[in-house]
């Protein structure tokens, strides 16, 4: 079976390249360009040249086009850049490939004690994003990781793929048993308000709907930012945003009850029961991806099946609790 070639679990040392162009400051570029003609077909890394000195020793780097833009006598250390974009063993794999996003840069080189020991080439970026892809939408589908082993699906073991997926499902159909439950406590206030029973489908869909807008953006920008993600911040602004939207919502639920159904009080209860159900979901799905990040798991599990029959329990939760209480 055909394995995926770069795995996110792999050590940096696993997946780097160790045959690059490396030079010295003071050469020139006609001895550059004298080395690639010789020796290209040894290189793995072609995008840039690294300079070190002599005990390999990362000082600059320059862009292998540039040795196309002076002329033959100039030397490497008059235009070779010295701020250098790195990592070393110890980076995660993902963030490499995030490194280099960020930078606009083809390869990243690996460092050890300063020194250069190896390049993650624009091939492994490119297979890094593609398994880091891979991994988040199976999380939010509920379908084991290890499914990431294989890079075809026809592949795998019916057994395999049933058991891999069956898990995630049989949770959800016990959180929707204990809401139906759930809703059953609220029996004689459904059948003295109908409508409530209405707009229950649409308070589970919208509050789903906006807590895998969250979900999705807030999984996206821990692996982008990792550290540098200010949480209460982050929180604050992204909370505004899901109070905004929750009040659009809920605004659009009066209206229109008010005018189909000519009924403000039921139109007034079900619009705030709306409302407070959005942002308390909203939080919910904070909650929760930033709680699995603090224990070190993958805040892409707090998406998909998991964090649909929360958000889904949640919601009705409110609604009827809200509802029962105002009529």
């Amino acid at each position: 079976m055909k394995k995926s070639v770069t795995s996110l679990s792999k050590p940096i040392k696993n997946i780097m390249e160790t045959r690059f162009l490396t030079v010295k400051k003071d050469q020139k570029i006609s001895e550059v360009q004298e080395l690639l003609k010789k020796k290209s077909n040894l290189y793995e890394v072609m995008d840039y040249v690294y300079v070190i000195k002599e005990n390999k020793e990362l000082i600059g780097v320059f862009s292998i086009k540039e040795i196309f833009r002076f002329s033959l006598d100039t030397k490497v250390e008059s235009f070779m850049q010295t701020k250098i974009v790195t990592a070393s063993t110890n980076t995660e794999i993902e963030k490499i490939a995030h490194i280099a996003l960020k930078h606009g840069i083809k390869a990243i080189p690996i460092i050890n004690n300063k020194k250069i020991i190896g390049v993650v080439s624009n091939k492994n970026i490119l297979q890094i994003l593609n398994n880091s892809l891979r991994k988040d939408i199976f999380h939010f589908a509920g379908i084991h990781h290890s499914h990431l082993e294989y890079d075809n699906t026809m592949e795998i073991p019916i057994m395999k793929s049933v058991s891999h997926r069956v898990p995630w499902l049989i949770s959800g159909l016990i959180g929707i048993l204990a809401i139906a439950a759930f809703i059953g406590v609220f029996e004689n206030t459904i059948k003295e308000n109908l409508i409530l029973a209405f707009f229950i489908p649409v308070i589970v869909y919208i509050c789903g709907a906006l807590c895998t807008q969250i979900e999705a953006i807030l999984v996206r920008d821990i692996a982008v930012m990792g550290k540098d993600l200010k949480i209460r911040k982050y929180i604050l602004k992204q909370g505004a945003i899901s109070v905004i939207i929750a009040l659009i919502i809920s605004s659009l639920l009066f209206l229109t009850i008010s005018v189909f159904w000519q009924d403000k009080n039921i139109a007034s209860v079900i619009s705030i029961a709306a409302f407070l159900s959005l942002t308390l979901t909203t939080l919910t799905s904070f909650t929760i991806i930033l709680g699995i990040k603090k224990l070190g798991g993958d805040p892409a599990l707090g998406g998909g099946p998991f964090g649909t029959v929360i958000s889904d329990s949640l919601s009705i939760i409110v609604y009827l609790l809200v509802a029962n209480s105002l009529l």
